[in-house]
């Protein structure tokens, strides 16, 4: 794993832990519920998946803005927020509710080898989201331990049931972004995964599993 994989990991952990304190401090509404017409009992609030899907297009509304080779004048541009400098040539871009996206900016892969483009990003706001998952949007610890290095990312959503959750983008060197996925698992712990490879494969290179 590179070192900027676990500086995100490490992050994302401290963002995972404070959400939790927080929530854990906080009391919860319970889910709305509304009265069954026909049978006099109470069904779930049918706006709840609703809910869930606008709140992720909020989460990732300017980090999807974002594309690699785009130089900060050109991300200033597309997502309409000053940008903080967290450190040299990492830039966060937040909206009023903590949502937005964290830029890195090298040379590297810049067509005239001099000027900063947009090299990797990685999703600002996600974590606070991702610990209020119910138990049917968790994988098991069973399920978590049957993911090796090698699989596809179909394999990995057909065998977890579901797409999970990027948490960021780096440019690989073979032409392909490295994209990292997390599940999440009962309270805070994770299932991590880094897709890699050329001509889409999309096949699972690291896996972190906590």
């Amino acid at each position: 794993m590179t070192k900027s994989s676990i500086k995100r990991l490490i992050l994302l952990i401290a963002l995972l832990v404070f959400a939790s304190v927080f929530i854990a401090g906080c009391s919860q509404p319970s889910t709305p519920t509304t009265p069954d017409s026909d049978s006099g009992t109470e069904t779930t609030d049918s706006t709840t998946t609703t809910d869930s899907t606008a709140a992720l297009e909020k989460i990732y509304a300017l980090y999807d803005k974002v594309q690699f080779g785009q130089t900060k004048a050109e991300v200033d541009a597309a997502l309409g927020v000053t940008a903080k400098e967290a450190m040299t040539d990492i830039f966060q871009y937040l909206d009023a509710n903590g949502n937005g996206v964290m830029i890195g900016m090298s040379s590297v892969f810049s067509q005239d080898g001099n000027t900063k483009v947009v090299l990797n990003k990685s999703v600002e706001g996600l974590a606070t989201y991702l610990i209020t998952l119910p138990d049917d949007q968790r994988v098991t610890d069973e399920q978590a331990q049957s993911i090796t290095e090698g699989m596809t990312y179909d394999e990995i959503k057909t065998m977890l049931g579901g797409d999970g959750y990027e948490l960021s983008s780096a440019q690989g060197f073979e032409g392909k972004p490295e994209i990292d996925r997390v599940w999440m698992k009962e309270g805070i712990s994770m299932l991590t995964v880094k897709f890699a490879g050329p001509d889409g494969t999309d096949v699972s290179t690291v896996i972190v599993d906590f």
